[in-house]
């Protein structure tokens, strides 16, 4: 069976929902929050205090779920993509390396930092972004309009002092009143992240995080999508030849999925706000100015943390699938041809041909809590296939890997076009040394009912800038 047809199989969960997440942080304008304002968000490798964590973003997020998630029709090879070299058997017959962006657009990752101290050499005041620079062969007035409006985020962030106001304040008080527990530094950190890169669109999740004192900081969610032949930021009207049509649509969508025991667990309940199973409620968060974008799944909206839900069920994201946007007046300058990365819920069934032969496969990833002889606590990842747990009955390679993850994120990532597999990907981060670094693993469900761990690869799957490099 060739990978043409394979790519429309349907990817599909029990009671007719497909929970598919994507990881994701934005903002359009931040520096004004307080302690207690919830309007900020940490991305990959944002910075918090050392008195807390943000919260779990499933990702680096929420929930994205769709009932009848169809994989995408029209997925294929992308421009400049190499295809690995992977042997029958699942090894990989040297390194494999995999890219996921055009050959001729390269996003350049950039970072700045400032600090202000006291006269006493204490740090009371901490401003930090990472910035995406983008060049574009052959187009230079795109890639110059694309920059030009990045920088000038970057600086209306710059330009906000009230966060640093507060600082100094905070920091006087706690030393006139002669404290006995020391100041610490309040934080504003913007992050702006690669989402999707080919030659229609490239967007960017852009984190905004603050932490001014008390029990955890705040951040907020937002998107920044451009199109990639002018350069022009796509706003949501520019994304349909009819946008209240495609509006009403999408909105219709997101109201199904709002309705989901998966949504129902992680949202406000009647008992504390009428949000619960609020259209009008939904629709007003939903469909605030950039709070979307367009990854390698499909159409992100986010919702951030007390908006629909508690601080820690954070931020919560609803994602329809380029299948169904096509139905709903998608342009096509606006849809994804590349390579699948689809991200799948924790505790959810899914069904797809893994491995080309015809038939669906279910599978299933979870975490299980368990205790160490020391006392200590761990976790082990199921990954059952077709009623087969591999982290009891893999082979002892794949039973190592499956027991070597404290958390997870779950997606199907299609590592090569060109033949009838598509891999199951777990992206766990671990600390080394004072870095955290996040690892993408990759297993094959092969023809025979195996599971072949293949390798792993330094870096996040979902950022389009990061090319696979695939060891044992």
């Amino acid at each position: 069976m060739k990978k043409n047809t394979k790519q429309k199989n349907h990817l599909k969960r029990n009671a007719a929902c497909t929970l598919l997440l994507c990881t994701v942080l934005t903002c359009a304008a931040c520096g004004t929050g307080t302690a207690d304002t919830p309007d900020a968000e940490a991305s990959h490798g944002t910075e918090a205090d050392a008195s807390e964590t943000p919260p779990s973003q499933d990702t680096e997020t929420g929930i994205q779920a769709q009932p009848d998630a169809a994989q995408n029709d029209t997925a294929g090879p992308g421009t400049g993509n190499s295809a690995p070299e992977i042997s029958s058997s699942g090894n990989p017959e040297t390194d494999t390396t995999v890219s996921t962006f055009p050959s001729n657009i390269h996003i350049e990752i950039k970072t700045e930092e400032e600090e202000k101290t006291a006269d006493d050499g204490t740090v009371y005041f901490t401003r930090s972004f990472t910035y995406p620079v983008v060049t574009i062969e052959g187009n230079d007035d795109a890639a110059g309009k694309i920059n030009a409006d990045i920088r000038s985020r970057i600086d209306a962030f710059k330009a906000g002092t009230e966060i640093e106001e507060w600082a100094k304040e905070g920091y006087d008080e706690t030393i006139s009143s002669d404290s006995e527990y020391p100041f610490i530094s309040y934080i504003e950190d913007l992050g702006i992240a690669p989402a999707r890169s080919d030659s229609n669109v490239i967007s960017f999740t852009v984190s905004c995080y603050t932490f001014t004192g008390g029990a955890h900081g705040n951040y907020d969610t937002h998107g920044v999508n451009y199109n990639a032949k002018t350069g022009d930021v796509i706003a949501f009207a520019d994304l349909s030849d009819d946008p209240d049509a495609f509006h009403e649509d999408t909105l219709a969508y997101n109201q199904n999925l709002a309705k989901t025991k998966a949504y129902q667990d992680r949202m406000f309940n009647s008992e504390y706000t009428n949000l619960y199973g609020s259209d009008n409620e939904l629709e007003t968060v939903l469909y605030a100015d950039d709070v979307w974008y367009l990854s390698t799944s499909g159409l992100v909206f986010m919702s951030a943390p007390y908006a629909l839900g508690p601080y820690a069920s954070g931020t919560i994201e609803f994602l329809i699938p380029y299948s169904d946007l096509a139905g709903m007046g998608l342009k096509d300058s606006y849809s994804y041809t590349d390579r699948l990365i689809m991200k799948l819920q924790e505790n959810e069934n899914f069904s797809f041909d893994l491995n080309g032969d015809g038939h669906e496969d279910s599978f299933l990833f979870f975490q299980e809590n368990t205790e160490n002889a020391d006392g200590t606590y761990g976790a082990l990842l199921h990954l059952t296939v077709n009623d087969t747990d591999f982290s009891q009955n893999g082979n002892d390679a794949v039973k190592e890997c499956l027991s070597d993850f404290s958390w997870g994120e779950y997606f199907l990532y299609d590592m090569n076009v060109d033949d009838d597999y598509t891999e199951l990907a777990v992206l766990a981060g671990v600390n080394e040394g004072n870095e955290f670094v996040y690892y993408s693993h990759f297993f094959r469900y092969t023809g025979d009912g195996d599971l072949v761990y293949l390798g792993k690869s330094k870096g996040d799957l979902n950022d389009p800038t990061v090319e696979i490099a695939i060891v044992k």
